[in-house]
């Protein structure tokens, strides 16, 4: 088994622990986002589409919305 950090090892070639099962989960929702985006692509802008698409690589990566960042004035 090989340590790579805490929540994450790799054992016979597989990443497990916490870390890797949260990874998985996300892979597994952005690609049922990225099916749906499939069978609506021919109903849908190509703005429309690149926007959906980030938002489903964004779940992938946990990366946060631009529309969700906060607005408030700098200081």
């Amino acid at each position: 088994m090989t340590f790579i950090e805490p929540g994450l090892y790799v054992r016979n070639g597989f990443a497990e622990g916490p870390l890797a099962d949260a990874a998985l989960s996300r892979a597994a929702r952005a690609g049922q986002l990225l099916d749906e985006l499939q069978g609506q692509a021919t109903t849908t802008t190509g703005g429309q589409l690149r926007d959906a698409v980030h938002r489903a690589l964004c779940r992938l990566t946990q990366e946060q919305q631009p529309s969700a960042r906060s607005t408030a004035p700098p200081r």
